[in-house]
């Protein structure tokens, strides 16, 4: 019949150092035999390698050489979620400096371990209060370490170490920084713990204390020198369950956002400034992307507004300098082009700049010689006067019609019609003023415009007979691509060559689109910019968080943490601040977006924009946290513990 292995068993432990070029060796051929119940002190001077044994023993670290087994399991065949199982479910830890979370109050500190046990919230504040309670704590149940004599915070590590039921106790100098009445009452809890059955292993250099346990083991220069109590050896056959191996699933996502933001909490003002980077990088995104789009909406329906069934000659072909003064386009034209049934009509175009006078005010703006039919063709209407006339036209009579934005800057205090303004050293008198429309395509703005009959601006403006474009209106939309290569071959067959080009509105959105789509995704990428440095600011303040709470690390750990619960809580840091900084972002956006669109700017708000920018720092804040929560999970606790 197989024997029950010992509770702890060490044949021939070794444990070495590198200090730059020297070895230390800190355990030298440790052999020993721990089993259940028994009260053990280690004693030893500073640097006698009783702390380094006694991170062996609680699975904290691992032997260079020699073999370890906890009722009867190789440690050294166990992966580092099993060692976690171990430390969560078998040891329970008493540090010297009593290692409590400093933002956490009492109840919580004790808590920490069933935390790791997937312990429900409720359950572990009732067993929290009643550990604390039994140790003599009651009424001090939430109050802070800082608020705690050193004593009381002592008995608040022991009842952590208690927490969930550990076989174990690993109380490394648990009286050291304690005055003589706290240092009695200590040792009585752990004296009385072990005639509960609880294994206590007690690490001091003090022999009256080593002399509370009823077993002594003296350890000088990484040997034992004595052993007062061995127990008999027993053959370590493993047959304890290996319920205690068997590793626990992650804590609760809840569980590990409400850790984040506390953490994050602690350092509001840090986290603030973090969270302010990832915020403009977010907002300038949405706002930006809103303007672009607005811009590019605004052109595209200014377009649509001429009309669908608008073709748009002008002079100059593939290899001329396109043009006013290339000489390609004449009245001659126009008359052939009106043979086309499928036309409804024909405007031609010559155009120029030039400054109007009125007595003391002047208005420099667009002048443009055209037919009467020009309204018709451009759905432009008359608010004051009327549209000169074909007889007009031909009589090459000085009179123009003008935009409303003119009239208002020349006449800002009398009626405009039947005026004479000064244009070009000739007068021409003003008979009509157009509906005001807003800037519309092409770069003309309705309002700016001056109007005058074709022959008067061939004769008295522009030099030479030839036109700067035709603007033509055909029957019906859906035969424009059809009449657009009727028109092509008539004036090719004219001119010889194909000395022009034809435009419609659709190539015209379709060319506006592109280059406003360009110019958006150039305002989006220089946005992406900050957000990209506010995803290096978040990298760097959860690094600078990871050395600063190593030690906070290092205790989750030895309580019973595993790496990945690590990594998962720092990621889930990081992912807090960039998401938090991503909702913030995409308000602040929204707002920034319609207070410019008060200034008449266009806008256009789209959830396309907000969703790619609250994903960029989603991802932001995934791909730069994983760095510091990846360096967080693979700290030694041991190294951790140790930060002052």
């Amino acid at each position: 019949m197989a024997t029950k292995p010992p509770l702890l068993l060490l044949e021939h432990i070794e444990r070495s150092y590198r200090n730059g070029d020297a070895h230390i060796k800190a355990l030298n051929d440790v052999s020993l035999t721990i089993e259940q119940g028994e009260f053990v002190a280690i004693m030893g001077q500073s640097g006698s390698g009783k702390s380094t044994l006694m991170n062996i023993l609680g699975c904290l670290d691992s032997p260079t050489y020699g073999r370890y087994c906890i009722n009867g399991h190789d440690v050294s065949q166990l992966d580092t979620n099993q060692l976690a199982a171990l430390r969560l479910k078998t040891f329970g830890f008493v540090f010297q400096r009593y290692q409590l979370l400093p933002a956490l109050s009492a109840h919580e500190n004790v808590a920490l371990p069933a935390l790791y046990a997937n312990t429900a919230k409720s359950a572990r504040r009732e067993r929290a209060f009643a550990l604390l309670q039994q140790l003599g704590l009651e009424g001090r149940e939430q109050h802070k370490p800082s608020e705690l004599s050193g004593g009381q915070q002592q008995r608040v590590s022991i009842a952590r170490a208690l927490i969930n039921g550990a076989e174990v106790i690993l109380a490394d100098e648990p009286t050291g920084a304690l005055d003589s009445q706290s240092s009695e009452q200590v040792l009585a809890l752990l004296s009385e713990l072990n005639q509960q059955g609880v294994t206590v292993i007690l690490i001091t250099h003090d022999a009256h204390v080593a002399a509370q346990a009823k077993r002594q083991i003296h350890i000088q220069d990484g040997t034992i020198l004595s052993d007062n109590g061995a127990p008999t050896e027993t053959e370590a056959t493993p047959t304890a369950a290996k319920e205690t191996l068997r590793p626990l699933p992650s804590i609760a996502l809840s569980e590990a956002v409400t850790i984040s933001f506390r953490a994050l909490f602690a350092n509001w003002f840090r986290t603030l400034l973090t969270l302010l980077g990832v915020v403009i990088g977010v907002a300038a995104v949405v706002a930006m992307m809103a303007i672009g789009e607005g811009g590019k909406q605004q052109v595209i329906d200014r377009i649509e507004s001429m009309g669908t069934n608008l073709l748009m000659l002008r002079p100059g072909g593939a290899n001329m300098r396109n043009s006013g003064d290339i000489a390609t386009l004449t009245l001659d034209d126009v008359e052939a082009l009106n043979e086309l049934p499928e036309l409804v009509g024909i405007a031609p175009e010559r155009e120029a700049r030039s400054t109007i006078r009125y007595l003391n005010r002047d208005y420099r703006s667009k002048i443009m010689a055209t037919t009467p039919n020009y309204l018709h063709i451009r759905d432009w209407e008359i608010a004051q006067g009327v549209m000169f006339r074909e007889r007009d036209n031909a009589d090459k009579a000085p009179v123009i019609v003008i935009g409303a934005t003119i009239a208002e800057s020349l006449f800002p205090e009398q009626n405009a019609i039947g005026q004479y303004v000064m244009m070009k050293n000739s007068l021409y008198q003003v008979i009509g003023v157009l509906t005001a429309q807003g800037a519309s395509a092409g770069g003309m703005n309705n309002d700016e415009v001056v109007l005058v009959p074709l022959q008067t601006g061939l004769t008295r403006v522009f030099a030479g007979r030839y036109l700067g474009g035709l603007t033509i209106k055909v029957k019906s939309g859906e035969d424009l691509e059809q009449v657009e290569q009727t028109i092509r071959q008539l004036l090719i067959e004219r001119h010889g060559k194909e000395d022009f080009g034809i435009f419609n509105t659709a190539s015209l959105i379709e060319a506006v689109s592109e280059t406003q789509n360009t110019m958006t995704m150039l305002l989006g990428s220089i946005a992406a910019i900050s957000l990209l440095v506010g995803g290096i600011g978040v990298m760097n303040i959860m690094l600078v968080s990871v050395t600063e709470r190593r030690r906070e690390i290092g205790l989750r750990l030895a309580t019973g943490a595993k790496p990945k619960d690590i990594l998962r809580q720092f990621n889930i840091e990081a992912l807090v601040v960039c998401c938090s900084g991503g909702v913030i972002g995409v308000l602040l956006g929204v707002g920034a977006a319609l207070f410019i669109a008060r200034f008449d700017i266009a806008i256009a708000l789209a959830w396309q924009p907000a969703a790619l920018a609250f994903a960029s720092a989603f991802l932001v804040g995934l791909i730069f946290g994983h760095a510091p929560a990846r360096k967080a999970s693979r700290l030694n606790p041991i190294d951790a513990l140790a930060e002052e």
